[in-house]
């Protein structure tokens, strides 16, 4: 695979501002127009997988296959949120693992790991292709 030259301490950052369709009340009714945990995790993998994107060889994709978020904080509509993960491992140049810290202008907002894989378009197609019948 081609993420061989992802090294341990490489960092990227994602950011968002916090918009109606990242609202928490979007998820599930009753809840307050502030940053959602799921939208948390969609930035988390955006910015892993823009991080891996120029290190994957022709014909490769990376796939998210494990995140853990602690959402610590609540951030209000039209606050930028701001994601760095951090590579902490590669594991035969095809899983690379990451730690991420997320804010926002008034705080840490979070914390966790995410791992993702370096995947074949070909070979992920044809799994799919099977399910599908």
């Amino acid at each position: 695979m081609a993420v061989d030259d992802i090294k341990v301490g490489m960092t990227a950052t994602g950011t968002v501002t916090v918009a109606e369709e990242h609202y928490a009340s979007k998820v599930f009714s009753g809840a307050p127009d502030v940053y959602a945990t799921p939208s948390l995790g969609a930035l988390i993998e955006a910015t892993a997988a823009g991080f891996m994107e120029p290190h994957l060889g022709e014909g490769q994709m990376s796939v998210g296959t494990q995140l853990v978020i602690n959402h610590t904080g609540a951030t209000p509509p039209g606050v930028e949120v701001t994601v760095e993960v951090q590579v902490e491992a590669v594991d035969r140049d095809r899983r690379v693992d990451f730690s991420w810290t997320a804010k926002d202008v008034f705080a840490d907002i979070g914390n966790g790991t995410h791992q993702r894989f370096a995947l074949d378009n070909d070979r992920f197609e044809a799994g799919i292709a099977g399910k599908r019948g």
